[in-house]
């Protein structure tokens, strides 16, 4: 550094020797990531030359170049004027300071200085990616000789001796005020400065030697990179174009599935094949049966008629009021066993909404237990096999029909139709049992007496027994037939 500062400590010797003309530029020039040159150019015409105590080829940078500076010089051309400039890069801004310093000093000349580089984007890309330099600081046109120290100069020379010398100088030579000093700023892309002047590729700032004012040192400029903009925008419409994809297949997956019956979608399908895949599990499972629950239906088993609508309702009904539409009763009731009307509602539907609760009494006091009931409940109790009944029919008639038969403490689950929205003999019902009762439906043995409720209940992997009380007819069936409870105990103690 003792070398970089001679170097400049030399052109002010010049100006203490003589009154020729010295001419020094430093140039700043800063690269698009920040890195950079600093190149101190001295000019001396052929008077300030001859005031030199060596000859110019004789001037010593060594320690100049191993600083890391590329030295350029000295060079004099045929009117004995003498160039030397001195060069040496920045890696980034951080370093900028530290380079100027290497010139005279640290705040000699130069003082505060900062590189600083920011970068903007915007956040949705339609505007470009903006990089933006700043340089900024003080340059002092007048640095004190004192600062540099009298060991920074050959022997024969002592700045303090010469001080009332340069005064004398500056008094009377005629060239007063022509050294100059150049300071020039290159930043990238197009430059703005408010206190240097703008040469088109550069921000220049000119002052002469021994000036006291302090240079205010201001160069910004911008560069734009509109590739980032451009990704921004292929990347916006890809994802439009992806998402009017995605929105025209889901209107077309939507609109499919609208179009489609229920029962042949493809979660439909899938569920039946799943039902039926499960079902072949269960069905070769290596597992011996175990009779965990038994399930009865209310209609057939419990009470009769079997079908209460044709046997004992729809005879009441059209008894009250003869006019009634039978069709519209039957519609009505299908509706109401699976929960999408009231009771209430459906007296009213049927024109006997002011006599409703004598005609339900009078309903649900016709049905009949089935001959060994009692008896056969308490048997299971007694063994500890739990009892559940299923049966199509809305909740109020199957509470009061319970407790009007006494059922209450026998019965562990009574599962009706319009609990669950769905009649037998579809799966619902038997679903809603094996959740409430927590037991495997292949370890349950429902008993009834419609062979389609049993067909429904043997897929879902049930043991089935077709009941037939007294003396009735047995259809031709494959389930097992159970004649009376008495035959069930009767097989149950074998």
């Amino acid at each position: 550094m003792r070398r970089v500062r001679l170097l400049f400590l030399g052109v002010l010797l010049l100006l203490v020797l003589s009154a020729c003309r010295v001419d020094t530029t430093v140039d700043i020039l800063v690269k698009d990531d920040g890195s950079g040159v600093v190149t101190v150019t001295v000019v001396a015409d052929a008077a300030a030359v001859d005031a030199l105590p060596d000859a110019p080829d004789g001037l010593q940078f060594d320690d100049l170049i191993d600083a890391g500076w590329t030295l350029d010089g000295p060079d004099i051309d045929a009117s004995g004027a003498m160039t030397v400039s001195a060069a040496k890069p920045f890696v980034n801004a951080d370093d900028l300071p530290s380079v100027l310093a290497e010139i005279a000093g640290d705040g000699v000349v130069f003082d505060d200085v900062v590189l600083e580089k920011t970068h903007s984007f915007d956040r949705i890309g339609l505007a470009p990616a903006k990089t933006e330099y700043q340089l900024s600081g003080t340059f002092n046109p007048d640095p004190d000789p004192a600062a540099f120290g009298d060991s920074d100069l050959p022997d024969a020379i002592s700045i303090s001796s010469r001080a009332a010398e340069l005064d004398e100088q500056r008094n009377t030579t005629t060239n007063e005020g022509d050294d100059r000093l150049i300071i020039r700023v290159r930043l990238p892309d197009s430059e703005s400065s408010d206190t240097g002047e703008l040469t088109g590729e550069a921000v220049r700032y000119e002052a002469l030697y021994g000036d006291t004012a302090l240079i205010q040192l201001d160069a910004r400029s911008s560069t734009d990179d509109i590739l980032p903009r451009v990704w921004a925008i292929v990347a916006l419409l890809a994802f439009l174009l992806f998402l009017a994809v995605l929105l025209g297949r889901l209107s077309g997956f939507l609109l499919a599935k609208w179009r489609t019956p229920k029962g042949r979608r493809r979660r439909d399908v899938r569920r039946r094949q799943q039902n039926a895949a499960t079902r072949a599990e269960e069905a070769n499972r290596p597992r011996r049966r175990m009779l965990r629950l038994l399930i009865i239906d209310v209609h057939g088993v419990l009470v009769r008629p079997t079908d209460p609508l044709e046997g004992l309702l729809l005879p009441l009904i059209t008894a009250e009021h003869p006019d009634v539409d039978a069709d519209r009763v039957r519609e009505l009731h299908r509706k109401l066993v699976l929960g999408r009307v009231s009771v209430e509602e459906f007296w009213a539907e049927v024109g006997l909404g002011p006599v409703a609760e004598d005609i339900e009494t009078k309903y649900l006091s016709s049905f009949r237990l089935v001959p060994g009931l009692h008896p056969f409940l308490d048997r299971m109790a007694a063994s500890r096999l739990p009892v559940a009944a299923v049966g199509n029919q809305p909740r109020v008639w199957g509470d009061r029909l319970r407790r009007m038969a006494s059922l209450d403490d026998a019965i562990g689950s009574w599962m009706v139709s319009g609990d669950v929205g769905s009649a037998l003999p579809e799966p619902a019902l038997f679903e809603a049992t094996r959740r409430t009762m927590s037991v495997d439906l292949f370890d349950c043995f429902y008993l009834s007496n419609l062979p389609e409720h049993l067909d429904a209940a043997k897929e879902l992997g049930m043991a089935t027994g077709l009941f037939v009380a007294g003396n009735e007819a047995a259809p031709e069936t494959e389930h097992t037939v159970v004649r009376g409870f008495e035959d069930l105990l009767r097989s149950r103690s074998n």
